[in-house]
C-alpha cells in the first residue's frame, strides 16, 4: 500500500507559487467533468454531485489553470467519508481551512484541482453557484473581473492570500447581485 508523504496543508495551501492567469481553455469543462466523474465514484452515495465552480468554468474568463470542483453532500458529517478515497485520488485534505462547512481537498504542487466540499444548499455553495452563474450570463461582469485579476496578479505575485483578499469587494458584489450575501 502506497502512503503520500505527510504534508502540512497549510503550508501546500500558502506556497508560494505565481500567480499566473491564463486564457480560457476549451478542454477544462471535460476535465472538470471527469475529475467530477472519479470524485463521485470514489465517495459513492456520500457525494449528491458535483459541480465545476470556478474561473475554469466560465467560458472565455483568464483564469489560473487550477480546476475548482464542488463535490456537494447532504451534511457536513458525510464529508468525512470521503477524506480518504480524496487521498485515494491524490488529494490532500485540509480540514475547513477557515470556511466552516467546508471540507478542503488539494492536489498537486504546483496545485491543478481544488475540491471544496460543502452542503448542498448551504450559504458557501449557493455562493459559488451565483457567482459562476452569474460569470456566465454576463460578458459585462466577466469582462470586469478579468480586468481585475489581470491588475491584481502582477501586484500580488505569489501572495495567493492578498490576491484573494483584494478580489473580495467584486465577489460581494456578486454575492448581493446572486442574492446569496
Amino acid at each position: 500500500m502506497s502512503h503520500l508523504p505527510a504534508i502540512d496543508p497549510e503550508a501546500l495551501w500558502l506556497a508560494p507559487e505565481p500567480i499566473v492567469l491564463a486564457p480560457h481553455d476549451p478542454r477544462w469543462p471535460g476535465e472538470a467533468e471527469a475529475e467530477g466523474l472519479r470524485i463521485a465514484g470514489a465517495c459513492g452515495s456520500a457525494v449528491i454531485r458535483v459541480e465545476h465552480i470556478g474561473s475554469t468554468a466560465v467560458p472565455g474568463l483568464i483564469a489560473k489553470p487550477v480546476l475548482d470542483l464542488m463535490p456537494l453532500v447532504r451534511r457536513f458529517e458525510d464529508g468525512y467519508a470521503c477524506v480518504a478515497p480524496m487521498r485515494a485520488l491524490g488529494y490532500w485534505y485540509a480540514g475547513d481551512f477557515g470556511i466552516a462547512g467546508r471540507h478542503l481537498f488539494i492536489q498537486g504542487s504546483p496545485r491543478t484541482h481544488h475540491a471544496h466540499l460543502l452542503v448542498e444548499g448551504s450559504l458557501e455553495a449557493r455562493r459559488h453557484l451565483a457567482v459562476r452563474d452569474l460569470l456566465r450570463a454576463s460578458k459585462r461582469l466577466a469582462d470586469r473581473y478579468a480586468a481585475l485579476k489581470r491588475e491584481l496578479a502582477p501586484r500580488f505575485g505569489d501572495d495567493r492570500v492578498g490576491y484573494a483578499d483584494a478580489k473580495s469587494a467584486f465577489m460581494r458584489e456578486l454575492f448581493d447581485r446572486g442574492g446569496v450575501e
